[in-house]
């Protein structure tokens, strides 16, 4: 079953132009994500990127041109996140590189068949640049702070993005005088929410962050007059399909609702389909989404006419297992939100399923390792800790200064709760990637009393040692959430990282790492599984060749679920015994 799992092709990132009517997206259809073009006319896609090497760009990274058969998208080497960037002529399946490896890429924009702006960063800094057809390119505002959105203004040619991660604020620059630039009057442009343009009325519109829910606001692009302010109902970011409405994905309770919103009277439409939309864009067409659920593999759907209408055949899988929607009390008063995946027979071992971010959400979408373990015997609990996005800025922000701290007590609190509500005393397993995988191996040697076992994939050992390797937008990341540099708050970095705790690790831990990863840079993990085997710990390490911040080929996503399951079991055999028997 876990192979069948990804023998669905799974969809991800949409990038499309309200000038045309396709639009770009990755699939995994041949084993691994490539990027393709949806083609109106054949009702089918266009495969892009032929070959054995991914293709998984950040969601703006990749852009269609708006009126000639061309692409730009970034290609890094097996997932170290340093891309270089091409064109495609797919009318001529001509293909040529522009760069050397500059960073990770966030944006592209097209301003001409030869200019293009690129929106990333690389070692040093975070950047935006004018990019030119010969590969120069010319600094148009760097910053050592964090840009997490991007919108362009092709008429006006300017550019709109957020810096900060903190009180962020939109800053808009005129690429033809680039030390020409004007902030928009407000902080608190919330984390991976870009802003939007209409750049045939000059309308910018984004999301603010308040207290406890977030506004959507308009204003001219030009003069920074406001023009409409409302509340949005749950959180997320809109896209403009006319000068009257805004498309936008809604977080709300956990689900990514794809809503209208009509400027001149103010009012949202319900939700447009009973999914999650878990990536979007707005073609001339109309807005696109990846529909998607716990057990509803990605399939595309869009709004034609008024109408949703399904661009690839929706599939489900594993129909017997209930999902569950909880609320529960942590160990300060605060509410806590989380999903439980209730396997069919009661006496099922339990998991806890530790999302990464941690500025992220688990909601009710896919994520295969999820499913893997609900039809492998296990009930799942995946709670949203503190520092969630999605439950309004207070929430969000109360990890900061705490990583390791308060969230990893939500987790606890979590797993007490789900073991009433399934009716079991056996002690959970821990099972998370990213920031999810620092939380297991805190959790384990921390609270070693609490758990039965864990898996960490790609995980944070020691914060100091990740800040020296990580590059200028990861650095950021750290004095964020540390409030200073390793110089700065060296006891907190060192108590936080799971290196200083090692000596207390008692249970199974198995460890997935890819040998490419810069985000969480793998030689702070090897040095953590040297030192636990020194120590007789119950380390397991398995690095992935090829590989980055997680497995893109099917085969060895495959791989690390087998892995992960097998540990699972052993970890939780006399558990697992009681359900067979």
């Amino acid at each position: 079953m876990v192979s069948s799992l990804h023998s669905h092709p799974l969809f991800y990132f949409l990038g499309g132009n309200r000038q045309r009517s396709d639009f770009l997206y990755v699939s995994t259809k041949t084993g691994l994500p490539l990027l393709y073009r949806w083609d109106n006319d054949l009702g089918a896609g266009q495969l892009l990127t032929p070959g054995d090497e991914p293709i998984f760009p950040h969601a703006g990274a990749a852009a269609i041109h708006p009126s000639k058969p061309l692409v730009i998208f970034p290609k890094d080497k097996g997932g170290d996140v340093n891309c270089e960037l091409y064109t495609l002529d797919y009318s001529k399946d001509f293909l040529q590189k522009i760069t050397e490896p500059i960073g990770r890429i966030f944006y592209t924009f097209w301003v001409s068949d030869d200019e293009w702006i690129v929106v990333g960063h690389d070692k040093q800094t975070v950047y935006a640049k004018s990019l030119f057809r010969d590969g120069t390119m010319k600094d148009l505002y760097t910053t050592s702070e964090q840009i997490l959105g991007a919108a362009y203004d092709s008429q006006r040619n300017l550019l709109a993005f957020s810096v900060g991660r903190e009180a962020a604020k939109l800053v808009i620059i005129d690429i033809a005088h680039p030390s020409h630039w004007q902030w928009v009057p407000e902080a608190g442009i919330p984390p991976f929410y870009p802003p939007s343009v209409y750049t045939e009325r000059a309308l910018l519109a984004y999301s603010i962050d308040k207290r406890t829910h977030q506004e959507l606001v308009v204003r001219s692009i030009e003069t920074l007059e406001e023009l409409n302010r409302m509340r949005i109902p749950g959180f997320g970011s809109m896209e403009w399909v006319d000068e009257s409405h805004l498309f936008g994905v809604i977080l709300y309770d956990d689900r990514l609702s794809p809503r209208i919103v009509d400027l001149r009277n103010g009012e949202w439409s319900a939700p447009l389909a009973d999914v999650s939309a878990l990536f979007s864009t707005v073609t001339k067409d109309g807005p696109v989404w990846v529909a998607n659920s716990f057990f509803q593999p990605p399939f595309l759907q869009a709004l034609r006419n008024g109408v949703v209408v399904n661009l690839i055949a929706p599939r489900s899988v594993a129909q017997t297992i209930r999902v569950e929607n909880h609320h529960y009390q942590s160990f300060d008063g605060r509410r806590v939100q989380g999903w439980l995946l209730r396997n069919p027979n009661p006496q099922a071992p339990l998991v806890m399923y530790v999302h990464g971010g941690p500025t992220a959400t688990q909601g009710d979408w896919w994520y295969p390792e999820i499913p893997a373990l609900a039809i492998a015997g296990f009930h799942v609990f995946a709670p949203n800790f503190r520092g969630s996005d999605g439950f309004g800025m207070e929430f969000r922000d109360l990890n900061i200064g705490d990583l390791g701290g308060g969230d990893l007590q939500d987790v606890r609190y979590g797993a007490r709760y789900a073991m009433e509500a399934v009716k079991t005393d056996h002690r959970p397993a821990l099972f998370g990637g990213s920031y999810g995988g620092y939380l297991t191996l805190q959790g384990l040697l921390t609270q070693p009393d609490e758990w039965a076992g864990g898996v960490a994939i790609a995980p944070t050992t020691d914060w100091k040692q990740d800040y020296n390797l990580s590059d200028s937008h990861y650095r950021k990341f750290c004095v964020h959430f540390f409030g200073g540099t390793p110089e700065e708050k060296s006891d907190l970095y060192d108590d936080r990282s799971p290196i200083t705790h090692l000596k207390g690790l008692t249970k199974p831990l198995l460890i997935l790492h890819g040998e490419n990863d810069t985000i969480t840079p793998l030689e702070p993990v090897k040095k953590f599984s040297e030192e636990a085997e020194k120590l007789g710990l119950p380390v397991q390490l398995a690095i992935t060749r090829d590989q980055g911040h997680g497995s893109l080929h099917n085969m060895n996503a495959i791989r690390d679920i087998t892995l992960t399951l097998e540990h699972l079991r052993t970890i939780l055999q006399t558990q697992v015994e009681a359900v067979v028997s």
